[in-house]
This record gives C-alpha cells, structure tokens and sequence, in this order.
C-alpha cells in the first residue's frame, strides 16, 4: 500500500548524507467506470476507501481523484468522484515510485 511511513526508501547522497525518498503521485483521469458521490458530514476518504477498495490506505486515490489534499475530511454536500480501476492507479504508482 503506498503509505509514506512504509515505503519511503533511505537513500544517500554524494557526500553521504541520508534521506528519505519521496513519494511520487500518479495524476488519475476521468474515466467512464468512476462512481460519483456526495460528502456527508464526518466522512473521510478513509472511510470510503475503506468501505469501496478494502483497504483505508488507499484514501489518498480519492483525495488525488479530486485535487484535495488538504484533508482527509470531505465537504458535507460536495461531489467526490471515486475512481473505481484502483489497479491501474496502483501500478502507475509502483511505476514512478521504482
């Protein structure tokens, strides 16, 4: 699962110093299978990722699907679109993050 706690790599620089890789994000385009719905009030994409993939960690596929990374938490009222080839999604992210 991408997780930036358990996949983040320890590399070094030239002089040594370590750091931590950082995760790249694949872009997910509109795509006819996606479902759409509307935020209700305490709901996260957790939540949701949860109760769609199977799998919480995946929340960031539905943040990304819809340009709000500033929080987890979604806009009573507001229309989310849910990707739903989460695969495709996954493996573009094991592509960039090799």
């Amino acid at each position: 699962m991408p997780n930036r706690h358990n996949i983040s790599r320890l590399l070094k620089d030239e002089n040594g110093t370590r750091y931590l890789s950082r995760l790249e994000f694949p872009t997910i385009p509109i795509r006819d299978t996606d479902v759409f719905i509307k935020g209700i009030f305490g709901e996260t994409f957790m939540n949701v990722a949860h109760r769609v993939y199977g799998d919480k960690d995946l929340w960031w596929v539905i943040s990304r699907a819809n340009h709000q990374p500033d929080s987890i938490y979604m806009i009573p009222g507001k229309e989310y679109r849910i990707p739903q080839n989460v695969n495709i999604i996954l493996q573009e992210f094991e592509h960039l993050n090799k």
